[in-house]
């Protein structure tokens, strides 16, 4: 059993539990015991063998084809950014190592530079910060450092978050994006992901919702070391031919 086979269960085992049968077309009858759909109705909604989808749940057998994953995609209703984690898991050749700072293009440090006064920064799939420009160490109050995790610096604030619906957020947020660019054979990510479970039960709370996310843009809370707590606009692109490297600009 393989850490890809374990999350491909993980998946499945979530997303049907939260599925009621009424989003599905189903009748809900009296003797119904379990929270959501039941394996024999995923399997014939997705027109697969019920014991094979059973293996699947169970983390067991092959990686399923991909004609399998779509027809799985569709029975549990997945939204486009999860289908493509669920496909990237059932093909190994599909996912690459998660980036490092001295991997990136020379390119990517100038652009930082450019974007001054704004703050930007580098983060791989884990959120792992690989590097910054000058106007972080303001705007993030020590929040942006180099060789810092996002992740853990966050869930490390978590008690003390002044503003608790907003520290969620951002949470889940990272989480999220973290499940999208999964890379389970890589040394880094199972570290991180060790770690986060072994520390913050809230973490192991948000894992378990199945969610995969895209970072595109949004608004968080940042605390300027002139001006203090303001919210602040970001946005998050792809650095060009490093698909799990993320800059992020956030515009003050």
């Amino acid at each position: 059993m393989t850490l890809r086979q374990t999350l491909i269960a993980d998946l499945l085992r979530g997303r049907r539990a939260e599925l009621q049968p009424e989003d599905a077309g189903l009748h809900r009858d009296d003797n119904r015991r379990v929270p959501g759909l039941r394996r024999e109705e995923v399997s014939a909604l997705a027109g697969i063998n019920r014991d094979y989808y059973i293996r699947l749940e169970q983390a067991h057998g092959h990686l399923p084809s991909a004609q399998v994953v779509g027809a799985l995609g569709r029975a549990l209703q997945l939204d486009v950014d999860t289908l493509e984690y669920f496909q990237r898991l059932a093909q190994p050749n599909a996912t690459r190592a998660l980036s490092r700072r001295e991997g990136l293009p020379q390119g990517a440090f100038e652009i930082l530079r450019l974007l001054e006064p704004n703050p930007a920064y580098i983060t791989n799939g884990v959120h792992d910060v690989l590097v910054v420009n000058a106007s972080c160490a303001q705007t993030a109050n020590g929040f942006l450092e180099e060789g810092r995790n996002l992740l853990v610096e966050v869930f490390e604030r978590e008690r003390d978050a002044p503003f608790g619906n907003e520290w969620r957020e951002t949470a889940n947020r990272l989480v999220d994006s973290m499940r999208f660019h999964t890379v389970p054979e890589d040394e880094r990510f199972q570290s991180v992901l060790r770690t986060l479970h072994e520390r913050y039960p809230t973490f192991r709370e948000m894992w378990a919702r199945q969610r995969a996310r895209k970072l595109t843009d949004g608004t968080s809370l940042f605390h300027d070391t002139s001006r203090g707590w303001e919210r602040l606009t970001w946005q998050t692109l792809i650095v060009p031919d490093h698909p799990d490297s993320l800059m992020t600009v956030i515009h003050v």
